[in-house]
């Protein structure tokens, strides 16, 4: 199934007849003839391979996949329906109908405003959706019209979404992923369980516990597809908000989110302060602070929130020792303790199940604070496909024995 072979016209027919109880009553509700209607659903049955009414003469009752598929729909369209009523709300032009708006909107429409808000400019999203620069253009014009709100940054030479647009365009992406994933539980649903998890990772998560966790899942599912995504958790907290990953897993926030993301403990882990092995303070017993002020540091960035507990662990030292280096780049710091005599701050599940756990070593002090809590992060609204639950359950189950 392609993503042009669906139409965003021929949801909107299938969620009808699911509504009105068969394809005549759906005809009259769109505003359409019932071959025109019949040819829809007929054409989407193709795309997805699958029965999705049973016809009699009481009227369309709902196979198990069509049940499965109009799950999903209903829950794109009240995303969309909600995500337009958002953009209307204040909006002073008119009285706005959001589901009228909604029934206008096109896959051109969409799928261009998407592609500018993603990529910075139209430019880039007409090469990225392989048309011209023209029809990329008119359909965010049209796309503005239909909503009647201000969508994008225009300039001389260029066009790019404005902050409203761009969280448009984040709703819209999140709702037409529900189409993907309404692909994934029909082929569930016929025994062929496959389809994908995107993950993305923070720093500091064990490889070797992500490792063992997709593992266990291929070993349940052998046809499934796991992509990993690692880096800064800004960046994969905007990607998850756009659909663009399932889960997050490694450090949460403190404090906590809330709102539009879900976050869920599966282990606390302790900080260490470590050395390369060989370092004059490995084999020490007793360690002072005044032994910690006496070589530099490697520390994460400040927008990291083991970098909160480095300041708060140089604050209690006598005197301030010098920082070496500063970085994002876990390989950098890695590679500064083992070259040179620095000293920084790890987690205890890196230092026992990581790549370097034989490099380094954890000094016989504690940080003031002794512990972070590692889980994972999902959207609000997420609901998992049978192989992404089926991950989460890995990922907790290889947490418990581990932790």
């Amino acid at each position: 199934m392609s993503d042009d072979s669906i139409r965003l016209r021929r949801l909107v027919f299938f969620d009808a007849v699911c509504r009105e109880g068969g394809i005549g009553h759906a005809a009259e509700a769109v505003g359409l003839t019932q071959p025109a209607v019949s040819l829809a659903i007929k054409k989407l049955e193709e795309s997805f391979g699958a029965v999705l009414f049973e016809r009699g003469y009481g009227g369309s009752d709902l196979t198990l996949e069509g049940t499965l598929l109009h799950r999903r729909v209903r829950r794109m369209l009240d995303q969309i329906e909600a995500a337009v009523a958002e953009l209307l709300t204040g909006a002073k032009t008119r009285t706005h109908d959001a589901g009228a708006i909604c029934r206008h909107l096109t896959d051109a429409q969409i799928r261009c405003h998407i592609a500018i808000a993603q990529l910075g400019s139209a430019v880039d999203a007409a090469r990225k959706l392989g048309i011209s620069q023209p029809a990329v253009h008119r359909a965010a014009r049209e796309l503005e019209e239909t909503v009647g709100v201000t969508l994008y940054r225009r300039r001389v030479h260029s066009v790019s979404a404005n902050a409203t647009g761009t969280e448009f365009a984040r709703r819209l992406s999140l709702a037409l992923n529900e189409i993907s994933q309404a692909a994934v539980d029909l082929a569930s649903a016929r025994g062929l369980a496959s389809g994908q998890v995107s993950v993305g990772v923070l720093p500091l998560l064990p490889q070797r516990l992500l490792a063992r966790t997709i593992g266990r899942l291929q070993e349940e599912f052998p046809n499934v597809a796991v992509t990993i995504r690692e880096g800064a958790h800004s960046r994969l907290i905007n990607d998850l908000r756009f659909g663009d990953l399932d889960i997050i897993v490694g450090a949460l926030r403190e404090p906590r989110l809330e709102g539009s993301v879900v976050e869920s403990e599966l282990f606390t882990d302790p900080y260490a302060v470590v050395v390369r092995r060989g370092h004059d303070l490995a084999s020490r017993k007793n360690i002072t602070r005044k032994d910690l002020t006496a070589y530099g540091w490697v520390v994460p960035q400040k927008d990291m929130p083991r970098r909160t507990v480095v300041e708060m662990m140089l604050e209690t030292l006598p005197q301030r020792p010098r920082v070496v280096v500063e970085t994002s780049s876990l390989a950098m710091m890695m590679a500064m303790l083992e070259e040179n005599d620095c000293i920084s701050l790890l987690s205890r599940s890196h230092i026992l199940y990581g790549n370097y756990r034989n490099d380094v070593v954890a000094l016989n002090i504690a940080p003031p604070k002794a512990e972070r809590t590692v889980g994972f992060t999902t959207r609000a609204d997420w609901l998992a496909t049978r192989v992404q639950q089926a991950f989460i359950e890995h990922l907790r189950e290889q947490c418990r024995i581990d932790h």
